[in-house]
């Protein structure tokens, strides 16, 4: 199968990433021409966790998914990266090796960038180096959170807190969130670090419940408040047991 056509390097659509918004339009032009453009299919790697890389990508559209495989081959999906998002910034800045993989979900376009033209950025911009600690501890507090839930959390509830982050991520309005498209019962199994039966059981479970409304790839999240309250409860009571 040929490889998609590479993309034609843009300023303006580099405006859409995050990290690059406040850069004046002279600059965007200039980063463009120095990013290496690619397009990847679905199920495409896009980084691996044994290459040398060590560069900054881009997602101009699309989406990716960061995963890693332990003992057996069992998938563990750490997040998703969306368009106008980063990744790769931690091997940028230490210069060490990926600590996982990267492929497409869906067709993506990537726009990469050398450490050094990273690092010029961080130097020139404090804007945007300002940005870069902000993700950085963000994704620290992520990942405790996640240690945390697989460490004091049941099956259910680790289920419940997935949903409620998809529901963040996808967006809340009036209290409600549609999460499309919705993950496979075996990503969420991968995410929560149990097997696709499990999952199935406890969706169905939340769709009596009334916490969820379920179509083809759609979940609803009818009443984002009430999910919440009943993850904050229970990771209230792990904490407490935590501490004796």
């Amino acid at each position: 199968m040929a490889r998609p056509t590479p993309p034609e390097p843009s300023g303006a659509r580099l405006r859409a990433i995050a990290l690059l918004g406040d850069l004046p339009e002279d600059e965007l032009a200039t980063l463009a021409a120095q990013c290496t453009w690619r397009s990847y299919r679905p199920r495409h790697r896009i980084v691996s966790r044994a290459s040398g890389d060590r560069m900054v990508h881009l997602v101009v559209s699309g989406r990716v998914r960061v995963t890693a495989y332990g003992g057996g081959g069992r998938e563990v999906t750490f997040s998703e990266v969306r368009a106008g998002e980063s990744l790769g910034e931690l091997s940028a800045i230490d210069g060490r090796p990926r600590s996982a993989d990267v492929e497409a979900i869906e067709p993506t376009v990537i726009a990469s960038l050398q450490p050094t033209v990273f690092w010029r950025l961080l130097e020139c911009h404090p804007g945007m180096m300002r940005k870069v600690m902000v993700q950085l501890a963000t994704l620290v507090r992520s990942l405790s959170d996640r240690v945390f839930d697989l460490s004091t959390l049941g099956v259910q509830n680790r289920v419940h807190a997935e949903v409620l982050r998809l529901a963040r991520a996808a967006g809340v309005a009036a209290n409600r969130a549609r999460i499309a498209p919705a993950p496979t019962h075996v990503e969420i199994a991968n995410r929560v670090s149990t097997n696709r039966e499990q999952v199935t059981r406890e969706l169905a479970i939340m769709e009596k419940q009334g916490l969820i409304a379920r179509v083809p790839r759609v979940i609803h999240v009818p009443d984002v408040a009430r999910l919440d309250r009943l993850v904050a409860d229970v990771r209230r009571g792990g904490a407490s047991g935590a501490r004796r």
